[in-house]
């Protein structure tokens, strides 16, 4: 068939239509700025930046979406996290901005266009969106609920306080903890909206503290699950097409409620058999992955790499539905050739057909 845009190959491969060949979105934020050249702190703090780094890196690799973002606490500085800036490392948390999570009910919802990082992240999407036209997919940031919550008062204080709530202890502080992630719902599903407005064509919802190798299935499903719902219902709403979900670790215990939360894309991690993804839940939404982003992508050779994605290919790709991806953020030091290979090989073939 006639060559399709990197855009219209991710939006068909998305939907099961036909495309020209399979698609590569590996996720890539601050690699960009080491083979690019630019300060890193220049590239988490000025959108300008962002979207000069990551065009430079798509100059050389020719990958089919760019992702927006370098760290996970944009949002939650809009909630008064107070965050790093170094120029060797991207933002962590300094100090949350509760000591007890009861104080939550004096916290407001931050304002994508004004608070924290959000505007830089809104900026530079739309910066992205005019400098590639409709050639190239873009994908947003986007912290998950249960995540962003953990920003409040710091993620081991956090999942002991969800703990306290799931044994149904009489400390337990369940009010608050249904606020927190009250509030971070609404926080992420006006930033997507934004997001969505900015031109993103993949609006991001990473929740990978909700991972199974963090807590337990029935964890997630009570304080994750529904707010990713929620967050995905909203989004949909407003127009987004193409909603993706990116949880971290072996998610094979709950993959079926994660195509449940009515996610377009799920993005699997390296810890989980593609295989097995697509067998449980391809037939419902469209799977990401799962080059692994460090004995392949950072550690391996061209060819390693290549014979990791082709595999992925071979397990995934059978009747469209599969986006080539990498497990993870791809790191920083990755060799561009080896991102290469990985993407070249996506593109030299079409989807294994039935």
């Amino acid at each position: 068939m006639t060559a399709l845009s990197p855009r219209q190959r991710v939006l068909n491969a998305i939907l099961r239509q036909p495309t020209d060949c399979v698609a590569a979105m590996p996720y890539i934020y601050d690699m960009a700025a080491a083979v690019s050249g630019v300060p890193l702190r220049k590239f988490y703090t000025e959108p300008e930046s962002m979207v000069h780094a990551q065009l430079a890196l798509h100059e050389q690799v020719g990958h089919d979406v760019i992702a927006i973002g370098a760290d996970n606490y944009y949002i939650a500085e809009g909630f008064g996290c107070q965050t790093t800036r170094s120029d060797d490392e991207v933002p962590s948390i300094i100090t949350p901005p509760l000591t007890d999570l009861n104080d939550i009910f004096d916290i407001e919802v931050p304002n994508p266009a004004t608070d924290g990082r959000m505007p830089v992240m809104i900026e530079a999407l739309k910066l992205a969106r005019k400098a590639v036209g409709d050639e190239v997919a873009l994908r947003s940031p986007g912290t998950g609920p249960f995540a962003l919550a953990s920003y409040f008062i710091g993620s081991q204080n956090w999942l002991m306080e969800v703990a306290l709530v799931e044994a149904g202890l009489p400390e337990a502080k369940e009010a608050a903890v249904l606020h927190a992630l009250e509030l971070t719902t609404e926080a992420l599903i006006r930033f997507g909206k934004a997001c969505h407005d900015a031109g993103a064509d993949i609006l991001h919802c990473g929740d990978s503290l909700a991972s199974c190798n963090v807590i337990s299935p029935r964890t997630y499903e009570r304080f994750s699950w529904p707010y990713s719902k929620r967050v995905f219902d909203a989004w949909h709403a407003h127009g987004a097409g193409a909603c993706l979900l990116h949880i971290c670790g072996n998610s094979t215990p709950v993959l079926d409620l994660y195509a449940d939360t009515g996610a377009d894309l799920v993005e699997i991690d390296n810890a989980v058999s593609m295989a097995t993804a697509k067998a449980r839940i391809g037939s419902r939404t469209a799977v990401v992955g799962n080059v692994n982003t460090v004995t392949e992508l950072l550690q391996g050779t061209p060819e390693s790499v290549s014979a990791s994605a082709q595999r992925c290919i071979d397990q995934a790709g059978l009747g469209g539905g599969f986006l080539l991806g990498s497990g993870c953020i791809v790191p920083r030091y990755t060799p561009v050739e080896n991102l290469r290979a990985m993407i070249e090989t996506a593109h030299s073939q079409p989807y294994p057909q039935l």
